[in-house]
């Protein structure tokens, strides 16, 4: 095992046709040069069942296998129902209880880990229990934690036990910030008139970029309207009398009920979002068509314009001249001979 690295390796001799690896039953990494796996993540406190898989020419089929890490402590010492989540788009909290067979002098250190390069964050403030005892640690601000959400960087958020007395084993868990991440309610706006209401809405997070809504709305002259899945940030609703409204980011927390009364006649407000709205649609169109005009113009380039041999000119239809080859040309047409004589 080299956990620095995060690779499984082995010796290898002779001829194989495969070679895969699994953890704990299941396939996992990717196998290099029949000579190691590259894993995500190797933990560092539960036992997990490695092995490797080797397919000879022929197909028979050797393995091997070891179980890491090794166990060391009464397992009942380590803290226990450890649970993390970010919240409040600013805080990281992680909380645990107390091992149930843990010394009396027990203490619990928390450490945030970053598996791409083993970055490393003690815990800046805990919660403590009787005798002193962490249980709880939190983190006032994630956006100075790495964020990169297209490569999902996997965080270990660590439980480490002390004692005088015994050792004591570690707890954890693997996971990405933007998987514990409970969203904050958006931030939701509106503008209307008697003839229509304009819903807007902002959201925010430091390690989720896009999001679908959740909308709810209650008419008070109809029945509720539910809209899901939405991908935009806005949503009209058409002669909306009062209503109710209330919306979230899927799986986060709802927005408090918000009543609207949309008896007005003042449109000045609406209109000019609503401008805004389709100079936004309508240069997006004109960007579409462009870019759709550029992909015909490559399918299918213009036909060349035949060229005039002897002036290299474009030849128009309206300046050419038609005969029949049995004619006489132009210059054989008899030609009369005039004669201005001046009078006396």
């Amino acid at each position: 095992m080299e956990p620095g690295n995060r690779r499984l390796a082995w010796d290898l001799s002779g001829n194989v046709s495969s070679i895969k690896c699994y953890v704990n039953g299941a396939l996992s990494g990717t196998v290099k040069n029949n000579r190691y796996c590259l894993l995500h993540a190797f933990p560092k406190c539960e036992a997990s069942n490695y092995t490797v898989h080797a397919t000879v020419p022929g197909g028979k089929q050797f393995s091997a296998w070891i179980n890491y890490p090794r166990q060391e402590g009464n397992p009942r010492a380590a803290a226990e129902h450890l649970q993390c989540r970010v919240h409040d788009l600013h805080f990281l909290t992680c909380s645990w209880a107390v091992g149930p067979e843990a010394p009396r002098d027990v203490q619990y250190d928390f450490y945030l880990e970053e598996l791409s390069n083993s970055t490393t964050w003690p815990c800046p403030r805990y919660t403590k229990k009787e005798l002193d005892t962490h249980v709880q640690c939190q983190f006032a601000n994630v956006s100075e934690l790495p964020n990169d959400e297209e490569q999902n960087l996997l965080f270990r958020l660590l439980v480490q036990g002390r004692s005088r007395h015994s050792r004591v084993p570690c707890s954890e868990i693997v996971k990405s910030l933007s998987e514990i991440e409970e969203f904050t309610a958006p931030n939701l706006t509106a503008d209307c008139n008697k003839s229509l209401a304009v819903l807007q809405w902002r959201m925010s997070s430091h390690f989720t970029k896009t999001f679908d809504y959740e909308l709810r709305i209650e008419e008070d002259s109809g029945a509720p309207i539910m809209q899901n899945n939405l991908s935009q940030k806005y949503w009209v609703l058409p002669n909306p009398g009062t209503f109710t409204v209330t919306i979230r980011a899927h799986g986060g927390q709802w927005s408090a009920r918000q009543r609207f009364v949309c008896d007005q006649e003042d449109e000045g407000r609406l209109y000019v979002w609503l401008i805004a709205l389709t100079a936004l649609l309508v240069v997006g169109a004109a960007i579409l068509l462009c870019k759709k005009y550029s992909v015909l113009q490559k399918l299918f380039p213009p036909i060349p314009h035949m060229k005039d041999p002897t002036g290299d000119k474009r030849v128009h239809d309206e300046n050419m001249m038609v005969w029949q080859p049995s004619l006489p040309p132009p210059e054989d047409c008899p030609v009369a001979e005039v004669q201005l004589v001046e009078g006396t």
